[in-house]
C-alpha cells in the first residue's frame, strides 16, 4: 500500500464562503490552483498508483474541514483527514474534539506554529493544555513547527505516548536549497525521541533544482538514517504543486 501523507482540498472562495484576507494572493504565490475536487484527486492517485491520502484542511480556507469530510464520506477507503482546531481557544477546541471523537474519517489533529500571530503559541503556554489531552485520548498530531524544535523535544519527553509528526522535514516556508540545512539538522536532533516522526513532504517548494531535487536528497537521507524508514512519511502535497 502507498499512502500520501499530505494533500490539501478546499472550496472555492465565494461571498458566502470567504477565505482569509490575502488568501488568493497566497495561492498565487505558492502555485496553487483555485480548487481541486475529490474526483480529480482520486483520478491522479489512480494514475500514480497511490492507494490512500491524508487530507489537511488549508489555512486560506479558514481551516474548514467540510470539503475534506465530504471527500472522506465519498471515498472512505481513499481518504482520511487531519482535523484543525483553534488551539488558542481551548473550550471551543475541546468541544470540537469531543464532537469528533470516534469519527473514523479523522486520523488526528494538525497544528501550525509557523504563521505570524501563532508562532509563539507553542512557547508561551497557549498550547500547553493540548498535549496531555492528546496523549490521554491517543490523538496523533502533525506539527508545522520549523522553529522551537527544543520545545517539541520537551513535549515529547513529557508525554511519551503522544504521537508527533513533524511537517515538511521541519523546514520553514520559502526556505530553499542550502538554506534548509539548519532546519533539517534541528529535526534530525529530534530522532532520539521514539514518539516523534517526520513527514518528507513539500520537497518541490524547498528546491530551485528540477525534479528529482538532487540537492535535497542528502537531507532526506539524513532524516531516514536518523528516524528509520518506519518513522518517515512520504507525501506529495500535490495540490500545492499543480499550478507551478
Amino acid at each position: 500500500m502507498i499512502a500520501d501523507a499530505q494533500i490539501h482540498i478546499w472550496g472555492d472562495e465565494t461571498p458566502e464562503r470567504p477565505w482569509v484576507p490575502g488568501g488568493q494572493a497566497r495561492l498565487r504565490h505558492m502555485g496553487h490552483l483555485p480548487s481541486l475536487t475529490a474526483d480529480a484527486l482520486v483520478a491522479m492517485m489512480d494514475e500514480g498508483g497511490v492507494d490512500r491520502a491524508v487530507i489537511v484542511p488549508p489555512t486560506w480556507d479558514y481551516d474548514r474541514p467540510d470539503v475534506g469530510f465530504d471527500a472522506c464520506a465519498r471515498y472512505p477507503d481513499r481518504f482520511s483527514i487531519m482535523a484543525r482546531i483553534p488551539v488558542n481557544r481551548p473550550d471551543e477546541a475541546r468541544a470540537l474534539l469531543e464532537q469528533w471523537r470516534g469519527n473514523p474519517m479523522i486520523a488526528g489533529v494538525r497544528l501550525t506554529f509557523s504563521f505570524e500571530g501563532e508562532r509563539d503559541w507553542i512557547l508561551d503556554g497557549t498550547a500547553d493544555w493540548f498535549w496531555p489531552y492528546a496523549e490521554a485520548h491517543d490523538i496523533a498530531v502533525m506539527l508545522l513547527v520549523p522553529h522551537a524544535k527544543a520545545k517539541v523535544a520537551e513535549i515529547a519527553a513529557a508525554h511519551p505516548r503522544l504521537r508527533i509528526a513533524i511537517d515538511h522535514l521541519g523546514i520553514f516556508g520559502n526556505t530553499v536549497d542550502q538554506d534548509v540545512a539548519p532546519y533539517v539538522d534541528a529535526t534530525v536532533a529530534l530522532a532520539s525521541r521514539p514518539n516523534i516522526s517526520v513527514k518528507l513532504t513539500n520537497l518541490p517548494s524547498f528546491s530551485t533544482a528540477p525534479y528529482p531535487f538532487e540537492n535535497l536528497m542528502p537531507h532526506v537521507e539524513s532524516l531516514v538514517r536518523a528516524f528509520g524508514a518506519e518513522r518517515c512519511f512520504w507525501g506529495t502535497d500535490i495540490s500545492r504543486m499543480l499550478g507551478k
